[in-house]
């Protein structure tokens, strides 16, 4: 059975039980999938394991409080554009200075009130999407944040790896199975490549979704041949399962092209091309997008999930 569309996801961060529960009941009735710390250390690792769509985070945690839980957040690649609005009793404006110093989206005052509360939440996820131009399926940043971090790591003449992922044979898939369920294998390769980013745990980082079953990652020569074996390992032990027993046991759909023509479409694979800095100087995104696309050409090629790296000195 495939599973549904995920919910936007609110990670509430509070270490009074009642308030926990009480907004953990609101945000539940309105249909968001909410997840509860109690602390702020325990907030910021769920928030970088597992990155949600907006955090509520309270000022005032014994330990780590909210002002360096907000910092914390924010120096890290996987969580600089969650929006966060803190929650304080504090009705005080150096306290909301500070807090909106270190990177808070909004602020709410306790008590609040359940309607402003939600419609705060509900402003600030449109914003985040508008602002990132996030794909609506997977949520990532989209093509306007991808441009601007490229066009700055170009800039920071710093060593770069761009990863070029998608996918082979998914039109053969979507055109069997239907758009909706290619958007469940589209959902899996977004998670296995957070996933991936993060069991690298280098803060600065950065994954994109360009549209379609096309995705960017943005790190370094190091880590990049790492990172693209763990995608394509994963992908393949994954995929089988979005097909029915029949087709997995065979490896291939039976269908027929456009003319009619009877076809073996394989089960679909991922591909990566991989474009570094190391021996080519890059000046603009597009040189960049340029390269990878024919480089892309050549590992769609090959049989099998596959990356490989441009090798080229120009």
């Amino acid at each position: 059975m495939m599973p549904s569309f995920e919910k936007r996801s609110i990670l509430l961060i509070d270490d009074d039980p009642l308030i926990r529960r009480i907004v953990t009941r609101t945000l539940d009735a309105k249909g968001y999938q909410v997840a509860a710390a109690s602390s702020g250390v325990e907030g910021l690792a769920m928030a970088l394991k597992n990155p949600p769509d907006l955090i509520l985070l309270d000022v005032m945690m014994p330990g780590m409080d909210g002002f360096d839980v907000c910092a914390a957040l924010r120096q890290n690649s996987l969580t600089a554009n969650v929006p966060v609005l803190m929650l304080t009793a504090l009705d005080q404006t150096d306290s909301k200075v500070r807090g909106l110093q270190t990177g808070a989206d909004d602020y709410i005052t306790k008590p609040f009130n359940h309607a402003e509360l939600l419609t705060r939440i509900e402003a600030h996820l449109r914003r985040s999407e508008r602002d990132l131009g996030a794909n609506p399926l997977t949520i990532l940043p989209g093509n306007i944040a991808i441009e601007q971090t490229l066009r700055q790591r170009l800039d920071a003449a710093q060593p770069l790896a761009v990863l070029y992922i998608d996918l082979t044979n998914f039109k053969e898939y979507n055109d069997e199975y239907g758009w909706l369920r290619g958007d469940e294998i589209i959902k899996m390769l977004a998670r296995q490549i957070s996933d991936a980013v993060r069991a690298q745990n280098d803060p600065n980082d950065f994954i994109g979704h360009i549209g379609g079953d096309d995705f960017i990652v943005m790190t370094t020569p190091a880590h990049a041949e790492t990172f693209a074996q763990t995608v394509i390992t994963r992908f393949d032990v994954e995929v089988p399962l979005f097909y029915p027993e029949a087709v997995r046991a065979r490896g291939y759909i039976e269908t027929v092209d456009r003319r009619g023509t009877p076809f073996r479409a394989p089960i679909v694979r991922a591909s990566i091309a991989i474009v570094t800095n190391e021996q080519t100087q890059f000046h603009h995104p597009g040189q960049i997008a340029a390269r990878a696309a024919e480089l892309k050409k050549y590992v769609k090629s090959l049989p099998g999930s596959q990356y490989a790296f441009d090798r080229r000195r120009k």
